[in-house]
């Protein structure tokens, strides 16, 4: 348990970090887009802080110096070199032959969005009960891990225990093995990078419940500026929140380290700032031909053929390719999208100047996400060790020794009408709800109509990334895997389309079907009954965690939102600055009893819920840990491996290690023979041994027999502590003899592996 003053110390080093990294990304933001205000201004800043919160801890880990202090330290420093320099606006000082053209007000080739237009108040009314009720959906989900822990399969088979390695080994350029039959440690680990900031600065994982409720907020913050230079920005919201609620994105997203929602906010804010910024310049070019400053946003169709816009290469620039890289190293199945944005970048900058385009857009977006291509890189000799040829080339790659399953992908069964209606159907209304037609093709549809017909360039452009983004869904690895003829993985991992469907639905509000007033009414309407009836809103009123929620709702919707309306009819600064103040001291104040309650219940399995991972037999295993601290523990069977975040005990002081062999080009399969693995249980010198069978991902209720626990049998140095079926705790005693191993004991290369139907 956390004592108060351990409690309030993580909450002080936190508030260090995070007010210092605000700082630095508003004083940064002011001197480099000084014409920016508004919503627009504030996601370039959180862009911005997570990159130097990304960047210090990639620089403090590649020394193994990612400790509490260094990381408090290194963001105060930051903080106090932008307050140290010098005033002015940096674009005055780099010139026009860098930056191209621009008004004396701003810094050259950076001018600023307009305002946006008028909304109604009815509008920002609804925008802001949408938002609550999709706040109050998801805290749902996170009450259900804040009452036991944590259960979400990825983010117990790897996602929080490659965060749990960064802090135990202070460093990030190791690769952490939880298994020996997919190669995800070779994934970019920008978001479990963020949650290992928060294990570092609390000592606990109580942060990793609510994580992703902040990306929940950077995603609507994103919507609103997609819409908010058309004057649409509570309709895009809305439209946001049809995907956003989900049921895809509802169970896995709060309450758990799953970054999905991370890697789709991130693309859709580089969307958005590219909006801004096109908006920017349309309007400076606008006023250049016209002579003057009207206020009108929408170009007239006359002068539209007159003006054609292009996006500066400049700041805005950076920013947005900034956000893209922290997508690209947040989740692979991003790497398309990102791919298409940066040809739409290309393609939309001024003719003569593509290459400095291409250099303010793809260093920052290297320097977001590049870090974990590089250890790639060096470790394998490939930056994405998932791809082992280009046509007829071979690259290197590492040799899996095991299968989990078939890898087919959504276009292996294009036309198969079995599949699609035994499995694909289903699995989509699981998704999107009993309106998911509706859902799936009116996103496909309106990024469609973007793209023909869209109002300029660059929503014709981003109509284009997020079709593109729905195709290479299509024939993404891994989309409908499972045994041939059983894609039983399409249901599971249809949220790789969730970034490519967020893009494209918030382009449904800035057609030109919609320009009236009274038809945006009518969209409005239609997308709150879409949204109710499809993601089940009303679910929220029922369940017996809606006092939670509601609470959830008034910390993070309602106080906000009213300081927002405060400051927007002049209240003052302080009065503003004092409410936040009162929300961040009510918030730290309700968490410790809230820590205490999840740290009560974390892993206990008992009550109602105490078949937590059915059919893995792991719940006595995790109990058991709750009393285990600062052990060694070996975990062999994959079963154990897809679940060993529960073996890492409450303070997260016990070192949990997968058994295995590493071979070439960062390869790691299981141990073929009982000598080989005996001497491995000897080098990893363990407290306790965890043996279990091998997961089978087809059928999870019958799983695969593994020899580990057969290979003990007979040594005295091991005893047994914990049976609960199949799985086995050892504690280990002493140095296990390689060479009392039987002819019996077959090698496991023979077994074990998951059939192929």
């Amino acid at each position: 348990m956390v004592s108060l003053g351990s409690y309030l110390l993580g909450a002080l080093e936190l508030a260090v970090v995070a007010l210092s990294l605000a700082f630095a990304a508003f004083s940064l933001r002011r001197r480099l887009l000084p014409g920016w205000e508004g919503a627009a201004a504030r996601l370039v800043e959180i862009v911005a802080a997570v990159a130097f919160l990304t960047w210090i801890s990639e620089v403090l880990g590649t020394f193994g110096l990612f400790y509490a202090g260094a990381v408090v330290a290194a963001s105060a420093l930051l903080a106090a070199a932008c307050a140290l320099w010098p005033p002015g606006p940096v674009g005055a000082q780099l010139g026009p032959t860098v930056l191209g053209a621009g008004r004396a007000s701003a810094p050259r080739g950076t001018p600023a969005p307009p305002p946006p237009a008028g909304e109604s108040g009815w509008q920002l009314v609804v925008m802001v009960v949408v938002i609550a009720v999709v706040v109050g959906h998801w805290a749902i989900t996170a009450k259900h891990a804040l009452d036991r822990g944590i259960f979400n399969f990825d983010s117990l088979w790897y996602h929080l225990p490659f965060a749990a390695d960064m802090v135990q080994s202070h460093s990030m350029t190791g690769m952490h093995h939880v298994d020996t039959v997919f190669t995800n440690w070779f994934y970019p680990q920008n978001s479990e990078l963020l949650h290992a900031v928060g294990m570092l600065l609390t000592g606990r994982d109580t942060l990793s419940l609510f994580i992703n409720f902040g990306w929940l907020g950077v995603a609507f913050l994103a919507a609103w500026c997609v819409g908010r230079p058309y004057g649409r920005g509570s309709l895009t919201v809305i439209a946001a929140a049809i995907l956003l609620e989900c049921h895809t994105l509802v169970v896995r997203g709060p309450g758990s380290a799953k970054n999905d929602i991370a890697a789709a906010a991130l693309l859709l804010a580089a969307i958005a700032i590219l909006v801004n910024a096109w908006s920017a310049r349309r309007k400076e070019e606008r006023e250049e031909a016209e002579g003057s400053s009207p206020p009108a946003v929408v170009v007239p169709s006359a002068m539209r053929e007159k003006v054609r816009p292009h996006l500066p290469p400049s700041w805005p620039l950076a920013a947005a390719g900034l956000a893209v890289g922290l997508a690209a190293g947040t989740k692979v199945t991003v790497l398309a999208m990102a791919a298409a944005l940066s040809l739409a970048v290309l393609v939309l900058a001024p003719s003569g100047r593509r290459w400095a385009a291409a250099g303010w857009w793809f260093v920052p977006a290297l320097l977001g996400g590049g870090f974990w291509y590089l250890r790639n890189l060096v470790v394998a000799g490939n930056p994405l060790p998932a791809i082992e040829s280009l046509g007829p080339i071979s690259l290197p790659h590492p040799e899996r020794l095991q299968i989990g399953r078939p890898e087919f992908s959504i276009a292996h069964y294009a036309t198969d009408p079995g599949v699609w209606r035994h499995y694909f159907a289903p699995g989509l209304h699981d998704a999107f709800g009993a309106l998911w037609p509706l859902v799936v093709f009116g996103a496909a549809a309106a990024a469609l109509l973007a793209l023909l017909r869209g109002r300029d360039r660059v929503l014709r452009w981003i109509g284009g990334v997020a079709l593109f983004g729905m195709l290479a869904y299509i024939f993404t690895p891994l989309s409908a895997a499972g045994a041939e003829g059983e894609p039983v993985g399409f249901a599971i991992n249809v949220r790789y389309v969730e970034a490519a469907l967020l893009a494209g639905i918030v382009l449904l509000p800035l057609a030109r079907a919609f320009d009236g007033r009274r038809r945006q009414w009518w969209l409005l309407g239609t997308l709150v009954v879409v949204l109710v009836v499809t993601d089940r809103s009303d679910s929220v009123l029922r369940d017996p965690s809606r006092l939670f929620a509601a609470l959830t709702v008034f910390l993070l919707v309602a106080v906000p939102a009213a300081l927002w309306l405060a400051r927007e009819r002049g209240a003052a600064r302080g009065v503003v600055i004092g409410g936040c103040a009162a929300l961040a001291v009510a918030v730290v104040a309700i968490g410790y009893p809230v820590q205490r309650h999840y740290l009560d219940g974390r892993f206990a399995n008992t009550g109602a819920h105490d078949e937590q991972i059915p059919g893995m037999d792991l719940d006595s295993t995790f109990r058991w840990a709750r009393g285990i601290d600062h052990a060694r523990i070996g975990l062999v069977g994959t079963t154990a491996g897809f679940a060993g975040y529960g073996l890492y005990g409450t303070d997260l002081s016990n070192e949990v290690r997968y058994l295995g062999a590493e071979g070439p080009h960062g390869a790691f399969n299981a141990i073929p023979t009982c000598s080989q693995f005996r001497a491995a249980v000897n080098a990893a010198d363990l407290d306790y041994l965890v043996t279990a069978p091998f997961l089978n991902f087809l059928h999870p209720d019958k799983p695969i027999s593994s020899p580990e626990a057969r290979w003990l049998r007979g040594d005295p140095t091991v005893s047994p502590v914990l049976r609960s079926g199949p799985v086995t705790v050892w504690k280990v005693a002493g140095r296990l003899d390689p060479s009392t191993c039987g002819p019996a004991n077959a090698p496991l290369r023979e077994i074990p592996d998951t059939p192929a139907g």
